[in-house]
């Protein structure tokens, strides 16, 4: 049974929705480094503390708290059983700090899954999607619409854009991608663990069949 995934993929790939639709189908917690950032800002825990005071100054979190953030998730919350990792690790750092982390315990990473589009086919997308403020689900303004304008299906929350999908922070975010996060595509091929799947098409059954036989899982998900 895969038990420990990482997404990894340009802004804009799909990771938040496959990430969703893997751990609806497999039974395991998403794991999504913005969400838990969030969830100790509410909680106000000392990590919590330490990444306030890095956002509200406009610094990026430096590895070492991200790196404990998601060891403390893995350890004691959701992630003890397995988990779908999205948005770490970014940087070769972070990943070799995860490998550590899991070696020490005889744990290890399943599968990388590398979400590739075209860069033109991500802007598009970018530029056209929606999230709901309260769930986390994504949507967009073309084929991923909710059933009423601004509206959750699942939650009922608010369906919004997200204030950082602009064309000109657009420009930032693929560079940060392309120098820091792209050479993880190479790390974890060399391991044997890199798995690229051409997201070109919307979520459906045949993708996802595709994507469970990629990862050696038939439609039973065994």
């Amino acid at each position: 049974m895969v038990k420990r995934i990482i997404m990894l993929g340009a802004p804009g790939s799909g990771k938040g929705t496959w990430s969703k639709v893997l751990s609806d189908t497999l039974s395991l917690p998403h794991i999504s480094s913005g969400d838990l950032f969030r969830h100790e800002l509410k909680v106000e825990s000392e990590l919590g503390e330490k990444v306030r005071h890095y956002l509200e100054n406009g610094l990026l979190v430096p590895d070492e708290v991200t790196i404990a953030l998601v060891e403390k998730t893995i350890c004691e919350g959701a992630g003890k059983d397995g988990f779908i990792l999205d948005g770490f690790p970014r940087t070769i750092f972070q990943a070799e700090a995860l490998e550590r982390f899991l070696d020490e315990r005889h744990l290890s990473i399943d599968a990388v899954i590398d979400l590739v589009v075209d860069e033109a086919v991500l802007i598009e997308r970018i530029l056209s999607r929606r999230v709901c403020t309260k769930c986390g689900k994504p949507y967009n303004t073309t084929s991923m619409v909710p059933m009423v304008e601004g509206v959750c299906d699942d939650c009922q929350g608010p369906v919004i854009k997200r204030s950082d999908d602009t064309e000109e922070t657009l420009k930032k975010r693929f560079k940060a991608y392309h120098d820091e996060t792209e050479p993880l595509v190479s790390y974890y091929r060399e391991r044997g663990k890199l798995i690229e799947f051409s997201n070109t098409a919307p979520p459906g059954e045949a993708t996802k069949n595709e994507l469970l036989g990629l990862l050696g899982l038939g439609q039973d998900n065994g």
